[in-house]
């Protein structure tokens, strides 16, 4: 159940149709992992695959990226966020077209899929040996990652934390302080807890004999 974040390293505006297809395949590596280490597929690929559609699909309906169908805008968008409606699209094209936009987003898709997987093939190695380190530290930052595909070690790349110093003990409460400074009565020896006067009380009179 991995998960990856990529966070932008600066505002963009405009993406060009190289960076959305390298988009995909990584988008698509998880569900290529899949298929190379264990020859099956789960359900954990479900929301990389509609992403990964979506993209197609604007790529071939809005953006106009589509070498077949040509820089052309397909249907016609009406959006009422308002009136809290999701956006629709109205077709303003013919069922041949529609055959050719579904075969152009199936052919983006497909490809990049291909792609993730000769990457990781090619990677093979590496992919096994982050997995698991993956399984041992459950996360990885970017700069750990790129060290290890270059060939760095997992030691090189996560050294040994360094062993904490004894604790010290905490100083003494004032309180304490004072009360170790106060002077202590001892007992007279032979007697529990002392006599009246060493607890600072005065003796009882003793009774006179007849």
């Amino acid at each position: 159940m991995g998960y990856t974040i990529s966070l932008p390293q600066e505002d963009k505006f405009l993406t060009t149709r190289a960076e959305l297809n390298d988009t995909m395949s990584m988008t698509l590596g998880g569900r290529a992992a899949e298929e190379i280490v264990f020859g099956e597929i789960t359900t954990g690929a479900s929301n990389d695959i509609e992403k990964v559609t979506q993209t197609a699909k604007q790529m071939v309906m809005r953006f106009g990226m589509s070498e077949k169908l040509g820089p052309r805008v397909f249907g016609h968008d009406h959006a009422q966020p308002f009136l809290g409606r999701e956006f629709s699209s109205e077709p303003d094209y013919s069922d041949e077209i529609a055959r050719e936009i579904d075969d152009e987003i199936r052919r983006i898709v497909e490809n990049a899929h291909q792609s993730a997987k000769d990457i990781l093939t090619e990677h093979r190695e590496s992919l096994e040996k982050i997995s698991q380190i993956l399984v041992k530290r459950e996360t990885i930052e970017k700069e750990e990652f790129e060290a290890l595909l270059a060939g760095k070690t997992e030691d090189d790349v996560f050294p040994p934390e360094e062993p904490s110093g004894p604790e010290l003990p905490l100083p003494p409460h004032p309180a304490d302080r004072e009360r170790e400074k106060a002077p202590r009565t001892l007992p007279r020896p032979g007697l529990a807890g002392g006599t009246a006067e060493a607890r600072g009380l005065d003796a009882p009179e003793k009774p006179e004999l007849a």
